[in-house]
């Protein structure tokens, strides 16, 4: 599974490589993140915290553009230790206008996160990302979003899924 680490790369460079082009999409979100995955030497892994999440991107037109950036995905603790995680991610984000200045989101795309647990060591892993929601477009350049997201991948002997709930702002250039 190393190619997915190198089209994270690929993607994100794709996707910033329009820097001064017509097109360049920036956000970021924060928000509550719920992470679920086995337990980890007597520490339950069905824990809250607080996540977010920094982006950069190129709409193609008002329906598709991709999405790369990082996500700190919250530090989840019980009295049994502590759980850390981080992804770096590159999605595809289709957008559907549903009423005047509102649209339904929706992504899929790859992850590349890594864990650092005070039980079980740290550990990295590579998998899928999905997500829906909705946008409220202000004007023309900036835009509300309220979205789901699930970051899930293959780390500490697993697989994780780690939901993201959040409010954020995009904007156009």
């Amino acid at each position: 599974m190393k190619f997915i680490p190198h089209a994270l790369v690929c993607a994100a460079l794709l996707a910033t490589a329009g820097a001064h082009a017509e097109g360049l999409v920036i956000g970021g979100s924060l928000g509550t993140s719920h992470y679920k995955g086995d337990d980890i030497g007597g520490l339950s892994t069905d824990r809250a915290s607080t996540g977010l999440k920094l982006y950069g991107g190129y709409a193609f037109n008002p329906t598709f553009s991709v999405e790369a950036g990082y996500a700190d995905l919250g530090k989840f603790s019980s009295s049994a230790g502590d759980v850390k995680a981080h992804a770096l991610f590159a999605d595809g984000v289709a957008t559907l206008p549903i009423a005047n200045s509102v649209s339904a989101l929706a992504r899929v795309g790859l992850v590349h996160g890594t864990f650092k647990s005070t039980l079980a060591g740290n550990d990295s892993g590579s998998g899928i990302k999905l997500g829906a929601g909705l946008q409220y477009d202000f004007d023309s350049k900036t835009s509300l979003r309220g979205e789901w997201e699930r970051y899930r991948f293959d780390a500490l002997g697993s697989y994780t899924n780690t939901d993201v709930y959040s409010v954020g702002v995009n904007y156009k250039f």
